[in-house]
């Protein structure tokens, strides 16, 4: 059975096959208008020279010779039959077509691009990688400016979250293919640009591939690993490489690998802790960010087919859209040293060979998050629909269960679930580093907790579950006794809890699980509890 999605598919190419239609249905109209404009034209001209001929009044006129030439062959401008034609323009772009030459007039007419400059881009092969907030922009526009081939690799599909800001995607592509809609919008825009849709992840293994025979690579993608893959793999093939982002209120650009400029790996030959890498996923980012970064990288794009202007390599430009500033900083010289574009880097070696001594290359997704949740005992653990199930039977509401959103404020303000109480990731690092967590915690509770009971299951979520998971071992850490604690019976965290008389062995010390409270992390967290359990909670 065909599924409704494939049917969409279906349906939005052969609306663009009809499009295509319609379109040289035009052309051939107007090219047949202009031979019948023609030939009624020589027409008109043969008759009247005929019947100046049949004129019995003897006159002679400075026409007749131009009515001779008609009459013997000639076009009327001085060649005659047998002869070439002159050519009805010539231009020092011997490749473009009028069509070409009108359509993009405007852009020839700049200083540094001209005919010559337009004929390369018309020549240029560009690979963009990533097809979200930068990619949709770029795209749009190379194909506007005419470029000869776009190729588009990104292998996820359209989410309604990224609609504010991939501007070429359409609200009727939600569950399509981000490099399906990429391809149909160029393609309504320019059809004169060859575009190329790769739905695959880019890897060490197929990213030499991909770049093969490009001359400019746009690096449009949204984590650490994908950059040094991406980097690496343009270095070692001699292309340059424009690469933006876009974060928050904040952007940046820079093309790497230019000329004498450095590249990724010079200014950072150790990619930075995960801790200090965000992404648009989990910070956010205002949607017309990514379209001034993205427009940049477009315009680098085609300076550099072109041969205009000074490229931005070596430098770099920074965009502060909160406070409407913009600037541009000189970066560090090109290493001698560096593994991707220094005099010792080693091309015998493929990048796949390359990607066990280079662990950056791992590309680790948000959303894999089965092994961090494997570190926790399965007594911490409930799936989604499990959680669903008990609050629902309780309506939300039980005097022994508590709900603990560790999102960050803006997250929890967007949404959260009923009785939910706020407590970020980042305040209970935060009494954890400063040694204050156990008195921090049970002030807490007793500001917040309503009810009275020996024990209380703290369910904790956070948006996908892995913020929650690091939460969960903190607050485990309230339990981790000393050996002359062990008698003591005094603190309410050490009393017993029922159903929890649960040791687990992190091979150096003992966690217990007794306790007035049991901490028990959502896998998945909220993305995966709207899939399993309730739709109708947002999905972001």
């Amino acid at each position: 059975m065909i599924r409704s999605t494939e049917l969409e598919v279906q349906v939005e190419e052969a609306r663009l096959k009809l499009q295509d239609l319609k379109r040289q249905l035009r052309e051939k109209r107007a090219r047949e208008a202009l031979e019948e404009a023609s030939d009624e034209n020589n027409v008109s001209k043969s008759y009247y020279s005929d019947s100046r001929d049949s004129s019995t009044d003897g006159s002679h006129n400075d026409d007749d010779d131009d009515d001779d030439d008609i009459r013997n062959g000639s076009s009327g401008n001085g060649v005659h039959k047998g002869e070439e034609e002159l050519p009805p323009f010539i231009s020092a772009a011997k490749s473009l077509t009028k069509e070409e030459i009108e359509r993009f007039s405007r852009q020839m007419l700049v200083e540094g691009i001209g005919a010559e400059g337009m004929e390369r881009i018309r020549k240029g092969r560009v690979l963009l990688l990533g097809a979200g907030g930068l990619g949709s922009t770029v795209s749009l526009f190379l194909a506007a400016a005419g470029i000869g081939t776009l190729r588009v690799v990104d292998f996820d599909r359209v989410e309604r979250s990224n609609l504010h800001r991939q501007v070429i995607h359409p609200d009727r592509r939600v569950g399509y293919l981000k490099v399906d809609s990429v391809y149909w919008s160029c393609q309504e825009l320019n059809s004169g640009t060859i575009v190329e849709v790769k739905s695959v992840r880019l890897d060490a293994s197929n990213a030499e591939e991909l770049m093969k025979g490009y001359d400019v690579v746009v690096d449009g993608s949204d984590n650490v690993a994908a950059r040094y893959v991406v980097n690496d793999a343009a270095m070692r093939q001699g292309i340059p490489l424009v690469s933006g982002s876009a974060m928050r209120w904040d952007g940046q650009l820079s093309v790497y690998g230019y000329g004498d400029g450095p590249c990724y790996r010079c200014l950072f030959p150790v990619p930075p802790p995960v801790a200090a890498v965000g992404s648009c996923n989990d910070t956010g980012v205002m949607g017309p960010v990514p379209g001034c970064i993205g427009c940049l990288q477009a315009l680098e794009t085609l300076k550099i087919l072109a041969g205009a202007g000074e490229v931005l390599a070596g430098r770099m430009l920074l965009f502060d859209g909160l406070r409407a500033n913009m600037r541009v900083v000189q970066l560090r010289r090109r290493r001698e040293n560096c593994i991707a574009c220094g005099k010792k880097e080693e091309n015998n070696k493929t990048l796949l060979e390359l990607a066990a001594e280079r662990p950056e290359y791992d590309l680790v997704s948000c959303g894999l998050t089965a092994a961090i949740q494997a570190k926790l005992p399965n007594e911490a653990r409930i799936t989604p629909r499990e959680f669903y199930a008990k609050l629902r039977s309780v309506k939300f509401s039980a005097p022994d269960s508590l709900v603990l959103d560790v999102r960050t404020k803006e997250q929890y303000d967007m949404a959260h679930l009923p009785g939910a109480l706020s407590l970020p990731l980042l305040q209970l690092q935060k009494w954890h580093r400063d040694g204050v967590l156990r008195d921090a915690w049970m002030q807490f509770v007793q500001e917040h907790s309503v009810g009275n009971v020996d024990c209380k299951n703290v369910y904790v979520v956070c948006r996908r579950g892995v913020s929650s998971v690091a939460a969960v071992q903190i607050l485990l850490t309230l339990y981790q006794e000393k050996e002359e604690e062990k008698e003591k019976n005094e603190d309410h965290i050490n009393s017993d809890c029922k159903g929890n008389n649960n040791d687990v062995d992190d091979g150096s010390k003992k966690t217990s699980l007794k306790g007035q409270f049991r901490f028990i992390n959502v896998d998945g967290g909220l993305n995966r509890y709207h899939y399993e359990s309730n739709k109708k909670f947002p999905l972001y």
